[in-house]
């Protein structure tokens, strides 16, 4: 004749195979002889939850730790189930149950922080972890989810002191050294940033990520050069987006190498998701290099996407002044004037253009208001003079 203990090796031996089903029914024949058995009770629980019925696995569970209030495997298993469906205050209790019994336990402690830090609250999920530090001072685990709540927190020292020591015991791990690359970064400790990237990408060539890093702290201080040859990386180990082809073309700008620009901004319009600043960039471009109907078909895209953006209506207004188109350009300045946007030269080729209006009162007007703003201009002051005969 069967015992209950029987029962209960069959079960645990069908629930190492995952047959849940028949783990359940030799659970149940146990209870059938003890219904009062905590073991059992625990044991059918984790079928339940296992199988994925986890109503039934939360009713076992709680039968269980009424029959031992002291089951620590039980309140926790709970927990993490509560945990695992979304019902955090139900965790939480559990959690608090297991630790009143049973205080020191890491495992629980790290159960307990990881659920402070699901629902927001670090200051609670750092001092488990914290604690777990405290007594076990090798794991790394825990002193990684430490290191990133200090970097949520914007606490850049205190996570890059954390990541550091994660570092030491792994110091080929690419991962950390480019998490502390962007930690130094923050901090403004450029050289310890591109050390700290320099090793990630030694350690792991196809880290695309750190290579667009390492190309923007580049082009940050202005070492142009060496961004442009990051980027490149990080295009060959397919980080492909528009921000990496932007960031090229404008270094490629900065060292007055206008046609890579151009074919750097067209890559990131080709990807088909450029922005206001992709298009205004590349009219810019455009513009320096004398193509200015290709700058003002880029300008006019990048205004569809910013249509309140007063520099490009003004370097359109600019545009059109130099192709001798006076009536577009009024347009365009005007809108300046409106919008706020004043500045000297604005008013001075408002005033020019008024006069081939013949226009002299608007002209006289404009160029005042151009003398107003910059009263050193001689060509201004010029102008006025023939226009009005008075010294200026």
């Amino acid at each position: 004749m069967e015992t209950v203990q029987d029962y209960i090796n069959l079960g645990l031996a069908f629930i190492l195979s995952k047959r849940y089903d028949q783990a359940i029914k030799e659970f149940e024949k146990a209870l059938a002889i003890n219904p009062d058995d905590a073991e059992v009770h625990f044991n059918l629980a984790n079928a339940y939850m296992y199988k994925g019925d986890y109503e039934k696995a939360i009713s076992e569970y709680e039968k269980a730790i009424k029959l031992n209030p002291v089951n620590i495997n039980a309140i926790t298993k709970l927990g993490k189930l509560y945990f695992n469906i979304g019902k955090f205050e139900k965790a939480q209790e559990e959690y608090k149950k297991a630790l009143e019994i049973k205080p020191d336990d890491l495992l629980i402690r790290h159960l307990s922080g990881d659920l402070f830090f699901k629902i927001g609250d670090y200051e609670k999920a750092k001092n488990e972890y914290l604690f777990i530090l405290n007594k076990d001072s090798k794991n790394d685990e825990v002193r990684f989810k430490l290191a990133y709540i200090y970097e949520m927190q914007k606490k850049y020292e205190d996570a890059v002191k954390e990541y550091e020591k994660i570092l030491a015991a792994a110091p080929k791990d690419a991962g950390i050294n480019a998490i502390l690359g962007n930690l130094y970064r923050n901090l403004k400790n450029y050289n310890k940033a591109i050390e700290c990237y320099d090793r990630a990408m030694k350690l792991n060539s196809k880290e695309a990520g750190v290579a667009y890093n390492l190309g923007v702290l580049y082009f940050e201080q202005g070492n142009f050069h060496k961004a442009i040859e990051c980027l490149e990386k990080a295009k060959q180990n397919k980080f492909i987006n528009t921000e990496v082809y932007i960031l090229c073309g404008e270094a490629y700008s900065k060292l007055g190498k206008k046609k890579e620009a151009i074919a750097e901004y067209k890559k990131a319009v080709e990807l088909g998701v450029a922005d206001a600043e992709t298009h205004k960039a590349l009219g810019f471009v455009y513009s320096e290099e004398g193509q200015v109907d290709e700058a003002i078909e880029e300008y006019k895209k990048a205004l569809e996407h910013k249509k309140d953006d007063i520099s490009i209506i003004e370097n359109l207004g600019h545009i059109y002044y130099k192709k001798i188109k006076y009536k577009e350009a009024k347009e365009y300045f005007l809108q300046c004037v409106e919008k706020g946007k004043v500045n000297a030269d604005i008013y001075y080729k408002l005033g020019n253009i008024a006069m081939k209006e013949n226009n002299a009162e608007k002209a006289k007007e404009y160029w005042k208001k151009a003398l107003e703003i910059n009263p050193d201009n001689e060509i201004i002051k010029k102008n006025l003079k023939l226009l009005t005969g008075e010294n200026l």
